[in-house]
């Protein structure tokens, strides 16, 4: 049968674009306003605008062969918060799961203070606990509680929900109480509610990605469903057949995308690489391309493998990832309306991620808009006409220069210079996100061609090209609307998936085929029935999620039945697939390792034939006519202004036309810049190709020492530039060593920290500080190029590393044979031996006890690799392949590092990168010299904090610090801390570490997007004395060094509280204490689980400290059923404590309690703090929680003979015997409060009392507030009368909010109360024993102990 007319529709944000593709190949297209309330009425809209247009072009006014529609309707709901009122059903003790969302805070150090926490998909208070209980098998542990459950249901039928989500745990191993649960709501809720389960949507491991992906779907779900059944109604005459794009550029029928709505959230950026693929792939020699979409307020990148799209299994929108596929398309905050904004105390000029929007808008769009954009800086630049949208958009010319101006002026250069500087930062920023959506994958950019799409992209893709050497640039016709040609030519898949944990040596050939041929047959009934065709010819494709035993990430390994009939076993396919695809993402494979399936599943693609698209008129000649000469104009290119042409692109759209640069060629859409020596020709289908005139050697300037410097001053944005590169360069090497490792610290809680150094060994992009000084200090062989080095030598290093577990892998960088640098990485392993497995004994009482010391050694000396220290290395281990892949993984890393640092010398010159890094540091030692001038005052601040103990019954441990500014400087001392220990407890703080902490703190609050490195250095003293428990005397154990690392933190933002309120913070969960559960399973397998704990942040000047979380910087919880798989344990709670946050007009963040049930013999070993001295809370807040563990032994957990088998554990305790059936409970501690807790709204704290974060008794007893427990609502009279009592109370005690701390009492009244208080005793003062160790005989310590045998508790109770 002929084609017929096929229409492609997408709708975006501003606009909604239509594409016809006619029978004879030809594209008609058009651009309507989008209908924001309704986009069907857009849709209607674009639709007879392109009929009139098909009507004057082919007199044809009939049915469209079918509609294919890309639809933002589902993304907007969740960005816009306007999906249905939704329930959400758990597993009881696991009400928190979209709360916390698996612990983490990102950004860098400092970053918690202004980390504002997403709202959760649910709020908690639409969540109701099930008691239930599947094991990771799917055996099922305890039984649905119905009663019970219908019981808890109440409230939410109160709140009148719209749809309710069910997430249970490990349901993918078993959905019978989903199904129980579905079955409940249904008697319950009746018809009108939606009821989605988890076991329906993502039938997959891991429960806070599966419960985010359900819930996603139940709230977008009544809103899609509503939308299709509009646009049907809508749409009823223009055709039969409407089909939906999904996120991964296919296409689904209107009722899957109604049930499935999950899939379709990434619609729009899938429907232009999906037109990339037919226009340019199909259609041209180039196979494998990376494209960029340039809009408005971002950048989408993709990369394009023949055919094939690289798809991935999450989605991302905004704060929010689901688990659904996806074309892989990786989004930076760099487009038209981004801002650029310069920092008066770093001097340093950054693009985005803010957007001016569509209102105001740039500057040039006259709404208003001051602020200089991208779009601005362009203009400026003379890239754009004055008009855009084919003459109907006017653009303010006048006032682009002015915003461009201000930037010009508060960097005190030239305008032409500052547009410049704008247009090179945000192609550096879109070049880092390219070579990431490449690299990622293991391919080298190189070895692509660039597709430019969107309205800005074509401006940008000709620059784009040069950085990253891809050629051609290709911009293909009407970029701007591209996606909805892509939403014409695609066609319909259906994918299904299960859950398939197998190491592939338990995989029979029987089953997998069983497997997969109950997912194709599933995959063919869907597709018939939406294709409307029994005879429907379809292809069959094949997938399995792998990764080697202990991996976090999984690769996709793609196979169809063709490939299973050449191999004796599938598993042999599988096996030699996953260890290619490995070795070509990551330079390595484990050949001897195991390798486990996580998930396999099932792809049926339409297999109709493609539409075809007719090809261009050919031209005569290369000369472009002159009749499609608009006008000429210069620009401004490198500084130099030169004339350019601006033509039509309609005027020269005829197959081998070259267009010579500088030129821009307009269209309605969009604008493409031709850089001088670089020509566009256009290919058979009018695509234009961006070449360089010739393949040559680009002249450089040839720069000296000082003529670089003089560079540098004339245009500070060079350096601007650089330090972007190095950012996207470090952010490249956390992906490697995130996807690499097997270690679960840093794999799983992102325990690895990564440095780049110049020559000096002074940190250009890091976290935790240069470790180079030390390692040059400590170093006395040769460095030559081709050398790595490995250490985790803690005294060696001077404390670059503190613990023996952080394995530092060190690289000197060689540009043309010349020493230009470092790359540093370290990652906490999970073991290096020891006394205990974990390496991690409190009980240690040398550093030769706390594990395998590496000295300072070459791994690899001038490139050869030292096997035989690595055979040592792998032979002290409990976990030796572990280590392995983590050592790998580490070299990678800074070999990347090397790889892209040589490229940055190579395109600016090593003598403007120097003087570019040397300004950098300039920059940064500049903006905390100012900070230190003008923020902080002259007087003396000084604090001391509190570790509980030590483990072996000795404690508390004071870290005591002064802070003074002297000549400009500010000067920490250390004057006060405790001697050093004798058990493991000991820190040994990092000169260079200590300053990163400072300089982080410092920037946090005045420029958070600053990259910080070590120039301020030298303004930064620091004096700790020799012999204390923050620089212990060698051989002192180390390993559980994590209490004091974190109390440091505290300390910090104590002392700058004290200067600054803007500073001013509670205390919280500074610490990453920790639990080790091992032993051997009943086959004799050797297990270890390491698991860090979370608990309160501390409440900040900006509001409440969220609840389970860690101040540390990226670290992230393991899944409950991640450890359920691996361990033989069973996570039965894992929530926020309530009333555990420390109550103030801010509350401290709730702690964590977990309750382990241990299915194995085995030991564990558990390390926390804060179990006697509360975090404190300050202007008058209240203390957070304390931490506790307490053991029910004998399966008496729940029982009424739970009271009779308790077994209080210490605060830090070692190899503690447990046995199959008793339960750990372990709370963590809360953040303080913050601020005068009766000033906390009262419909606040009701509002916590229905989301179980605060107690009826909680909110009545510490903030005031009585609230009816039957509906949640305030008792305004009664909270009066409580408020006034308590303030009276509060005024004989003598309560202020004027700088106060509190932690619960003086440290004798903490003392003397802590065994009624908490059930253990008091530790003992350190000062009653007689120092022992090789630190006894120094000045420091015996003043101390002396001193403090005369008055130690007195001066502890000052504190």
């Amino acid at each position: 049968m002929a084609p017929g007319y096929r229409l492609g529709v997408d709708v975006g944000g501003t606009f909604t674009d239509v594409c016809v593709i006619a029978p004879n190949g030809e594209t008609v297209r058009t651009k309507v306003p989008t209908n924001t309330a309704d986009q069907s009425i857009s849709v209607q809209n674009g639709i007879n605008e392109v009929r009139k247009l098909l009507k004057a072009k082919y007199g044809w006014d009939g049915k469209f062969e079918y509609i294919h529609h890309g639809t933002t309707t589902a993304t907007n709901a969740v960005l816009e918060g306007k999906g249905a009122k939704c329930g959400l059903i758990v597993t009881k003790g696991h009400k928190d799961i979209l709360m916390t969302r698996r612990s983490q805070i990102p950004g860098g150090l400092g970053a918690w203070m202004n980390y504002e926490q997403p709202e959760p998909l649910v709020p908690l208070e639409r969540t109701v606990e099930v008691r239930e209980r599947i094991k990771i098998d799917g055996e099922i542990f305890y039984e649905l509680e119905e009663k019970e459950f219908r019981e808890a249901l109440q409230d939410l039928k109160r709140q009148k929900p719209q749809a309710i989500a069910v997430s249970l745990l490990n349901s993918f191993s078993n959905g019978i109480h989903e199904e129980k649960v579905r079955a409940i709501l249904s008697d319950e809720f009746g018809p009108d509610v939606e009821i989605v389960t988890s076991i329906d949507v993502l039938p997959e491991i891991q429960e806070y990605e599966r419960t985010a992906t359900t819930a996603a779907n139940a709230i977008v779900k009544p809103v899609v469903k509503n939308y299709m059944q509009n646009l049907k109604n809508k749409l009823i005459y223009d055709t039969d057949t409407i089909r939906i794009l999904k996120s991964d550029g296919d296409l689904t029928s209107v009722k899957l995308a109604g049930e499935m709505p999950v899939r379709i959230l990434m619609s729009g950026p899938a429907g232009g690489v999906k037109a990339v693929s037919h226009l340019v792939v199909k259609n041209t020699p180039y196979k494998r391309l990376i494209t960029f979409d340039m809009g408005g307020t971002s950048t989408d990148c993709a990369l394009l493998l023949g055919n094939c799209a690289i798809i991935r299994r999450e989605t991302e929108i905004g704060s929010l990832s689901v688990r659904a596929p996806s074309v892989d398309v990786r989004t930076v905050g760099a487009g038209g309306g981004s801002i650029a904004i310069y920092n008066e105390f770093t001097k340093s000029l950054r693009v985005g991620p803010e957007s001016s929007g569509a209102t105001p808008g740039p500057a040039a769009y006259g709404k208003g808009g001051t602020q200089a954009t991208v779009t601005d800086a362009n203009l400026t630049l003379g890239y754009l006409p004055s008009t855009l949208l084919g003459g109907k958009f006017q653009l303010d010319v006048a006032a682009s220069a002015a915003a461009v101006e201000s930037i010009a002026t508060q960097m005190g250069i030239d305008i032409p210079s500052a547009a410049e500087g704008i247009v090179d930062l945000v192609n550096e920023s879109m070049h880092g996100a390219l070579r990431l959506v490449s690299v990622e994958q293991g391919y080298d950019p190189r070895d692509f061609a660039l597709v430019a799409l969107g309205g800005a992209g074509p401006l940008h893709g000709n620059a784009l090209g040069k950085l990253l050497d891809s050629w051609p640039v290709i911009v293909p016709p009407s970029p701007g609307v591209l996606c909805a040609q892509g939403d014409a030519i695609t066609k319909m898949s259906h994918e299904e998936s299960c859950t398939y944990i197998k190491t592939l040596a338990h995989v029979t050939e029987e089953e997998l085929r069983a497997t997969l041929k109950d997912l194709e047959e599933r995959c063919v009934v869907t597709m018939k029935t939406s294709l409307a065709n029994e005879d429907a010819a379809l292809k069959a494709t094949y997938q399995a999620d792998m990764r080697y035993k202990g991996q976090a990430m999984t690769l996709v390994v793609d196979f169809d039945a063709d490939d299973l009939l050449g191999f004796d076993s599938p598993a042999d396919i599988l096996r030699d697939r996953f260890n290619s695809a490995h070795r070509h993402q990551f330079g390595f494979s484990h050949a001897d390792a195991e390798i486990e399936i996580m998930r396999m599943r099932a792809n049926l693609m339409d297999a109709s034939e493609e539409v075809a698209i007719k090809l261009i008129e050919q031209a005569d000649n290369s000369t472009p006519p002159d009749s499609a000469i608009i006008f000429r104009q210069e620009i401004v290119y490198e500084g130099k202004k030169i004339e350019a042409t601006f033509w039509n692109r309609a005027g020269i759209t005829k197959a081998g036309i070259v267009i010579p640069g500088p030129a821009i060629i307009t269209e309605m859409d969009s604008n493409t810049l031709i850089l001088p020596g670089f020509v566009g020709r256009i290919d058979s289908i009018g695509n234009i190709l961006i070449w360089p005139v010739e393949k040559q050697e680009e002249q450089k300037v040839v720069h000296t020492k000082e003529s670089a410097r003089e560079l540098v001053r004339k245009q500070p944005i060079v350096a601007t530039l650089i330090a972007s590169a190095l950012g996207s360069i470090r952010r490249e090497m956390d992906t490697l060593m995130l996807r690499c490792a097997m270690s679960p610290a840093i794999r799983e809680q992102q325990d690895a920290f990564n440095v780049i150094t110049n020559t000096r060994g002074q940190m250009l992009v890091g976290q935790f500080g240069s470790f180079i000084p030390q390692f040059l200090n400590g170093w006395t062989g040769t460095i030559d190029e081709g050398d790595v080095f490995v250490t985790n030598d803690v005294y060696q290093l001077d404390g670059a590393v503190s613990h023996l577990n952080d394995v530092l892998v060190l690289l000197p960088i060689y540009f043309q044979h010349q020493l230009v640098g470092w790359a540093a990485n370290f990652g906490h392993l999970t073991d290096v031996g020891g006394k205990v497995p974990g390496s991690m004994s409190i009980n240690a009482g040398t550093v030769y006890e706390d594990g395998l010391q590496i000295p300072i050694v070459k791994l690899y000396a001038k490139g050869v690799y030292n096997d035989s220290l690595a055979t040592v290395l792998f032979r002290n281990t409990r976990t030796p392949d572990w280590f392995r892949s983590d050592l790998v993984a580490l070299v990678t890393a800074c070999r990347t590092a090397a790889t892209r640092v040589t490229e940055l010398c190579g395109r600016y010159s090593l003598e403007v990168y120097d003087a570019a890094t040397d300004s950098l540091l300039e920059q940064n030692k500049t903006a905390i010299r100012t900070i230190i001038d003008e923020k902080i005052g002259d007087k003396i601040s000084s604090f001391t904090d509190f570790v509980d103990d030590d483990g072996q019954g000795v404690g508390p441990y004071a870290i005591s610090c002064s802070m003074q500014k002297k000549g400009g400087k500010l000067v920490f001392d250390w004057d006060g801390t405790s001697p050093q220990s004798n058990a493991s407890l000991n820190f040994f703080l990092s000169i260079n570490l200590f300053k990163m902490f400072v300089g982080y703190h410092l920037l946090a609050i005045y420029d958070p997007h600053a990259i910080v490195n070590d120039g301020f250095h030298d303004l930064i003293d620091v004096k700790i004395p020799t012999g204390t428990i923050l620089r212990p005397v060698r051989p002192a154990a180390v390993s559980c060094r994590t209490h004091l690392l974190g109390r440091v933190l505290d300390v910090l933002q104590a002392l700058f509280g004290q200067q600054n309120a803007v500073y001013r913070c509670a205390a919280g969960f500074s610490d990453s204490p920790h639990l080790f559960y091992s032993g051997y399973k009943p086959d004799g397998e050797f297990y270890m689980l390491y698991q860090i704990g979370f608990g309160g942040v501390p409440a900040r000047p900006i509001g409440d400290g969220p609840d389970c979380h860690c101040l540390f910087p990226s670290i992230k919880s393991i899944p409950a059923e991640n450890i359920e798989l691996y361990f033989p344990v069973i996570i039965e709670v894992n929530e926020a404590l309530p009333d555990s946050g420390g109550a103030g007009f801010y509350r401290g963040g709730n702690a964590q309690r977990t309750l382990y049930r241990w299915l194995c013999e085995g030991d564990i070993s558990i390390h926390d703090d804060r179990w006697m001295i509360k975090p404190w809370g300050v202007n008058g807040g209240k203390p957070g929680c304390r931490s506790r563990k307490v053991l029910y032994r004998n399966n008496s957990y729940g029982t009424n003979k739970q009271k009779d088998n308790v077994e209080l554990c210490q605060s830090k305790q070692d190899q503690i015997h447990v046995y199959p059936g008793d339960v750990l409970e372990w709370v963590t501690w809360g953040g303080g409060g913050f601020g005068d807790p009766l000033t906390r709204p009262a419909t606040r704290v009701a509002l916590e009392v229905r989301r179980r974060l605060v107690t009826v008794f909680g909110a009545s007893r510490n903030y005031g507030v009585v609230v009816d427990p039957s509906d949640f609502t305030v008792k305004e009279e009664s909270t009066a009368i409580m408020r006034d009592l308590i303030r009276k109370e509060r005024e004989t005690k003598g309560y202020s909010t004027d700088m106060s701390m509190d932690r619960g009492g003086t440290m004798s009244e903490l003392m003397a109360r802590c065994e009624e208080e908490t059930g253990l005793k008091a530790p003992r003062p350190q000062w009653e024993m007689q120092p022992y160790g090789p630190h006894s005989g120094l000045k420091y310590v015996k003043e101390w102990y002396e001193r403090m045998r005369g008055e130690g508790m007195e001066i502890f109770d000052k504190a």
